[in-house]
C-alpha cells in the first residue's frame, strides 16, 4: 500500500495532458480489461490501474497466459519505445515462423493484434510519411521487462557437420608482411599524417586480398610519421605480433564490418561447435544497438543477404537454415585466446629468396619483412633481399644482427647459407644514419608527486629527460592529453601543432563486446527467407490491424469510430448538419455526391468525427469537392494519432 502514491503520481505524469476517453482506455488495458467494459471514473481507473502495477504475481500471471506468439510481441514491445507496424512484424519473423503449421500466415498476425488490443499500446502517425508508429505504455512496460526479456534469448545447439577451420595463417602472414610493405615502400601522408588512400590501396593489392591491413595496424599505433612518409614504429610492431589473437580480432572488425564484428561476437559466446538462430542473433544486434539510422529488422537481413558477411569465410550467416556459427581459430581470436600457428618453417636460397610460408614465426616475418621486398604472396610468400632493402629496414631501426637472427628462425632448422649472413653484415655496417628531428621541450613546475604524473601521463612521447622537470617529446601533446594533465593539476598552454599526428588514446578504442544473452536448445531449422517475405510480412502487418466494427442495428447511418472498443458510435451533430448542407450544395452533381458518400463510410472520417468533430464540421464546409475533403480528414486523424502519443 506504501507504493500507492508514488504509482498514482507515475501514471498522471505519464498520461498528463491526454484527453480524459484516452486516459481511461490506456488506464482500462493496464489493469487487462477495457473502459467500454467497465464504466467508471478517471479517479477510480487510476486506483486501479496503480493496484495492478503493484501486483507483481499478477502481472506475471497474465503474462503466462499468453501464447508463444504473443508473449514475443509484448517482449518486442518491451524492449523497443517505438516500432513500426511492418518493422514489428518484421521482427515477429526473425524470431518465429510467420505462418503456423497450416502455412496460414493470418493467425500469426491475429496472435499480434491480440496483443495490441489486450495491453495499453499508443498510436502515433508520422504526418509526412504516414506511418503507424506503436509503443507499449511505459509504466507498465518497465515492470514487465523482466517477465518475458528471456523471450528474446538467441537459442543454439550443436552443428551436425562442425564448421572447417577459417585458416587464418595465410591472414597472419600477410598482417605480419604489411609493416616490411610500408619500410620499403616509404608512403606518403597527408598533412594531418594520415597515409594516402591510393597508397594504402596499393599496398593492400600487393598482399592480394587483404583489406583493412593499413586500417588495422594504424588503429593499433603501429606507425609514424618520418620526413612526410610513413614508417613502422619496429618495437610496437613486434609486440603486437606477440599477441596474434589480438590482432586478428581488430583485423576482424574492419573486415566483418560493426553487425559483423557484433554476430561473429555472439557467436563466440556460444559453446565451441555450437550454431545459433541467426534472425533471433540480428534481432539481439538490432536492439542492442537501438535500431539506429539504417539498422531496422530489414535493414539487418540486407547486410546479410546482399552484402560481403554471406561470402566471409570468418563467419558462416545461413539465412537458408537460420545458422549462425564461426570456424573454431576464428572464435578463439573473437575471445582474445591463444591462437595455435602451425610452426611451418621456410628457407632462405644462396641467391638471396626468401621463402616464408603460413604458420611462420610472427616476429621473424616482420623483420624480414621490413629488410626484403616482397615479390610475390599466395600459398607462400616470396620475398628478395637487397642492399636497398637492408639500408631500408635500416632506416626503421632494424639492425642487420636482428635481420640475420630473423633468417635463422625462418630457416631452421636448415642453416643460413654463408654468404647471405656476410652480405647483410656488410651492408648493414657500410653505412651511417642521421636524423633531423623537431622536438618538443616540456618545462614542468611542478612537486616531485605531479612530475611522475607527467611522467606517467606522457611515457609514449618521452624521448628523454635531461633534468627532473625538462621532458623532451616526440611531439606537442594532444588536447586529450593535455585535459588529463589538468585535471591532475598541472596547467599548460602548449596546443597541439596542426602537422602533427595526434596519437590516439585508450579512451577511443571500441567498447568490449557485452555478452548476449543465450538459450541452450535451438528451435527445428527454418528458411529463414521465407519469414522475412515482404509478402508474407505484408499480409502478417494486415492481420494485426484492428477489424472495423459493425454498425448498430438502430442507426445505419456512418457512425464514429470509438478510440477504445472499436465500435461504432453515431455521427456527431456537427458533423452530421455540416454533412446535410454539403449532400444539399452537391446535389446537381451526382457524380461527386457519390464519392462524398464513399468519404462517409471511410475508416478515416469516422475517426475524425470521434477525435475532433468541430474541426471536421469546418473542413466539410470549407472543402470545394470530396477529393480536397480526403485529404482534410487524413490530415486530422494524423494530427490526433500524434497528439495522443505525445507526452
Amino acid at each position: 500500500m506504501s507504493k500507492r502514491p508514488s504509482l498514482d503520481t507515475e501514471l498522471k505524469n505519464a498520461l498528463s495532458g491526454r484527453e480524459v476517453e484516452l486516459c481511461a482506455a490506456i488506464l482500462a488495458r493496464v489493469c487487462g480489461t477495457t473502459a467500454a467494459a467497465e464504466k467508471r471514473d478517471l479517479e477510480s481507473w487510476y486506483e486501479a490501474a496503480a493496484e495492478a502495477l503493484a501486483d507483481a504475481d499478477g502481472l506475471a500471471s497474465r503474462v503466462e497466459k499468453l501464447s508463444d506468439l504473443e508473449r514475443v510481441t509484448l517482449a518486442l514491445l518491451v524492449a523497443h519505445p517505438w516500432w513500426s507496424r511492418v518493422a514489428l512484424a518484421q521482427a515477429v519473423g526473425l524470431l518465429r515462423p510467420t505462418a503456423d503449421a497450416t502455412g496460414d500466415t493470418a493467425k500469426v498476425g491475429q496472435a499480434v493484434a491480440d496483443t495490441l488490443r489486450g495491453f495499453p499500446v499508443l498510436v502515433r502517425t508520422n504526418s509526412w510519411t504516414r506511418t503507424e508508429e506503436l509503443s507499449l505504455f511505459e509504466p507498465l512496460s518497465t515492470r514487465l521487462r523482466g517477465l518475458v526479456e528471456s523471450t528474446l534469448a538467441v537459442g543454439h545447439a550443436r552443428l551436425v557437420d562442425p564448421l572447417p577451420d577459417a585458416g587464418l595463417g595465410r591472414t597472419l602472414l600477410a598482417l605480419a608482411l604489411f609493416p616490411g610493405l610500408v619500410a620499403q615502400r616509404r608512403p606518403r601522408v597527408t598533412r594531418g599524417g594520415d597515409l594516402h588512400a591510393a597508397d594504402a590501396t596499393r599496398l593492400e593489392r600487393t598482399l592480394g586480398d587483404a583489406r583493412g591491413m593499413y586500417a588495422t595496424w594504424d588503429r593499433l599505433h603501429a606507425f609514424e610519421e618520418i620526413d612526410g612518409a610513413l614508417a613502422p614504429i619496429a618495437t610496437r610492431c613486434r609486440a603486437l605480433l606477440d599477441d596474434p589473437s589480438g590482432l586478428v580480432a581488430e583485423l576482424l572488425r574492419h573486415r566483418l564490418s560493426d553487425l559483423g564484428w557484433e554476430l561473429a561476437a555472439l557467436a563466440a559466446s556460444a559453446p565451441e561447435g555450437h550454431g545459433c538462430e541467426l534472425g533471433a542473433a540480428l534481432l539481439s544486434v538490432g536492439l542492442r544497438a537501438r535500431f539506429a539510422y539504417g539498422l531496422d529488422p530489414a535493414a539487418l537481413v540486407q547486410h546479410v543477404t546482399h552484402e560481403d558477411l554471406r561470402f566471409s569465410p570468418f563467419v558462416l550467416a545461413s539465412m537458408r537454415d537460420d545458422t549462425l556459427a564461426i570456424p573454431r581459430d576464428v572464435r578463439a581470436a573473437v575471445r582474445g585466446e591463444p591462437i595455435a600457428l602451425a610452426g611451418s618453417a621456410g628457407f632462405v636460397q644462396p641467391n638471396y629468396e626468401v621463402v616464408i610460408p603460413p604458420g611462420a614465426p610472427l616476429g621473424p616475418t616482420f623483420v624480414v619483412g621490413c629488410a626484403a621486398e616482397l615479390r610475390h604472396l599466395e600459398a607462400v610468400a616470396r620475398l628478395e633481399l637487397t642492399r636497398e632493402s637492408v639500408l631500408a629496414a635500416r632506416a626503421v631501426g632494424v639492425e642487420p644482427a636482428q635481420i640475420v637472427a630473423a633468417l635463422e628462425a625462418i630457416s631452421a632448422p636448415r642453416p643460413l647459407p654463408p654468404a647471405v649472413r656476410h652480405a647483410i653484415e656488410e651492408w648493414g655496417a657500410a653505412v651511417g644514419e642521421a636524423r633531423v628531428r623537431t622536438a618538443v621541450l616540456f618545462d614542468v613546475r611542478a612537486s616531485d608527486a605531479l612530475l611522475e604524473i607527467v611522467a606517467r601521463e606522457l611515457e609514449p612521447l618521452v624521448v628523454d629527460r635531461p633534468a627532473p622537470r625538462l621532458f623532451v617529446l616526440s611531439r606537442a601533446p594532444t588536447p586529450r592529453e593535455l585535459a588529463r594533465l589538468r585535471d591532475a593539476g598541472v596547467i599548460t598552454r602548449a596546443v597541439a601543432s596542426a602537422g602533427q599526428r595526434p596519437e590516439r588514446d585508450d579512451d577511443d578504442e571500441r567498447p568490449a563486446v557485452a555478452p548476449f544473452a543465450l538459450s541452450a536448445g535451438r528451435r527445428p531449422l527454418r528458411d529463414l527467407r521465407d519469414d522475412v517475405d515482404p509478402y508474407r510480412t505484408t499480409a502478417v502487418v494486415e492481420a494485426s490491424r484492428p477489424k472495423k466494427g459493425s454498425a448498430p442495428a438502430r442507426d445505419t447511418r456512418p457512425g464514429a469510430i470509438d478510440p477504445d472498443d472499436g465500435g461504432e458510435r453515431p455521427l456527431p451533430p456537427l458533423v452530421r448538419v455540416a454533412l446535410e448542407e454539403r449532400r444539399t450544395a452537391l446535389a446537381a452533381r451526382p457524380e461527386l455526391l457519390g464519392e462524398l458518400r464513399k468519404v462517409e463510410a471511410s475508416g478515416p472520417f469516422r475517426r475524425a468525427a470521434a477525435t475532433n468533430p468541430s474541426a471536421l464540421a469546418l473542413a466539410i464546409r470549407r472543402a470545394s469537392d470530396p477529393t480536397r475533403l480526403t485529404v482534410e480528414v487524413a490530415r486530422l486523424v494524423a494530427e490526433a494519432s500524434m497528439r495522443r502519443a505525445s507526452d
